[in-house]
């Protein structure tokens, strides 16, 4: 079969007619093939058009992988029978257009302005001039050593302590013993060893959070016991 007749024909069609109805915008040359965001290099289709062209270009070329991602993206999900063809595609992807166009539409259910706008009271956004190389460095250098608000802490005074954070750092000295008797595994194994959670767990990344911690302490050579401020934590809790 000539593939890329087809998805020639297609893209020929798409470009002679204007679409009033739901369209989708797609590259004619994509753009892990070089093409560009031109205009000329654009074309509106329907959303069943748009499904099939990703699966003819999967067919003209199989080796590429980006071709493959993208058509595997428009493939994924089980919201319509066992797998998804173009007709069902382009119904789901005209549902949402017409749900997004009424009141279910975010911006218009939570706008983003006063106490509803996600940095209210939070202090400005980071201004363009740290999305460059060298402001981004001089945000680092701003947090270097004793300019870091945080420098010296110790884990269990940092501010984003938390009760459980706390309790793990207090029994430091047990969990040290179980690290050095294991051959110093991992913080992965770490826990395992000395608490119930495993990666299962809804929780297992707040979990596994301060055992990382406690395994650079212990592979830097830090001594629980020798430890004055964790003497301290461990009196008190």
């Amino acid at each position: 079969m000539d593939y890329q007749r087809i998805y020639n024909t297609i893209i020929e069609r798409g470009k002679k007619r204007n679409l009033l109805e739901y369209a989708e915008e797609h590259h004619i040359v994509p753009r892990c093939l070089g093409g560009t965001d031109d205009e000329s290099n654009l074309v509106n289709l329907t959303a069943e058009e748009h499904y099939v062209c990703h699966q003819l270009l999967v067919k003209i070329h199989p080796d590429n992988i980006g071709l493959v991602r993208a058509a595997m993206f428009m493939s994924a999900g089980h919201i319509v029978g066992p797998k998804r063809n173009n007709k069902t595609y382009g119904w789901l992807k005209r549902r949402f257009s017409d749900y997004m166009k009424g009141p279910n539409n975010p911006q218009k259910l939570n706008p983003r302005s006063g106490d509803r706008h996600h940095y209210y009271g939070k202090g400005r956004p980071p201004s363009e001039e740290w999305l460059t190389e060298e402001g981004r460095e001089i945000l680092s250098n701003k947090m270097i050593g004793d300019k870091n608000p945080c420098s010296g802490l110790k884990p269990w005074k940092h501010p984003r302590a938390t009760d459980y954070t706390k309790g793990i750092w207090s029994n430091a000295d047990e969990i040290y013993k179980v690290w050095l008797h294991n051959d110093m595994p991992s913080y992965c194994r770490l826990l395992a060893l000395t608490t119930t959670g495993n990666y299962k767990d809804s929780d297992y990344y707040t979990k596994v959070g301060p055992f990382m911690n406690l395994v650079k302490y212990f592979r830097n050579g830090w001594v629980p016991t020798e430890d004055t401020e964790w003497k301290e934590l461990k009196e008190t809790i």
